[in-house]
């Protein structure tokens, strides 16, 4: 087996240290561009919203479904929310029928949940027991958040609220480049 002897002069040393610290350099720019080229996705924020609707009763007109606007219910109890910044992740409904058969259907866009069964009974219908109330959990059916947000009801329901779930996308949407803020 050969070895072989290596000997640094002064200038080869100096080479060598040029390289090590070019090399840390590189692995430092490196680390900062991965941090700094995390997808603004995760720079999401959550926030949910509850939409009091006040035990309204709610019926739909000749077999018609009655609609609840999550869009305009929200600009309406919330002014400052910017609604295009956001993206609709999962509404949970907070209601129940009279005869345990009305049914319930998220629609985002053009795009629909299957419909859900809203339970309830004659007897406590009238009564005002947070127990009292079904809750119905939806997920957002569509890719993105583009179009209506709405509930559509079936039967004759008393919704006490209706709780949204969104990621604002703020800081995505007003990234220039050089600036990242949040308006």
């Amino acid at each position: 087996m050969k070895t072989r002897e290596i000997t640094l002069s002064a200038g080869s040393l100096s080479e060598v240290q040029s390289t090590v610290n070019k090399t840390a350099k590189y692995g430092l720019l490196l680390a900062l561009l991965m941090i700094f080229l995390v997808p603004f996705k995760a720079m999401a924020s959550s926030q949910r919203y509850v939409l009091e609707f006040n035990d309204s009763q709610v019926r739909g007109h000749q077999g018609q479904q009655a609609t609840l606007l999550l869009k305009r219910s929200l600009k309406q109890q919330y002014p400052q929310a910017e609604i295009s910044n956001m993206e609709l992740r999962r509404v949970v409904l907070v209601a129940k029928s009279k005869m345990g058969r009305g049914g319930a259907q998220l629609r985002v866009g053009n795009r629909t949940t299957p419909i859900f069964t809203v339970d309830g009974n004659p007897r406590s219908f009238n009564k005002k027991q947070s127990r009292s109330f079904d809750r119905i959990g939806f997920r957002n059916p569509s890719n993105n958040s583009r179009g209506a947000w709405q509930v559509n009801l079936n039967g004759n329901l008393i919704v006490r609220k209706v709780i949204v779930d969104v990621e604002d996308h703020s800081w995505a949407r007003h990234y220039s480049g050089r600036h990242c803020y949040k308006r």
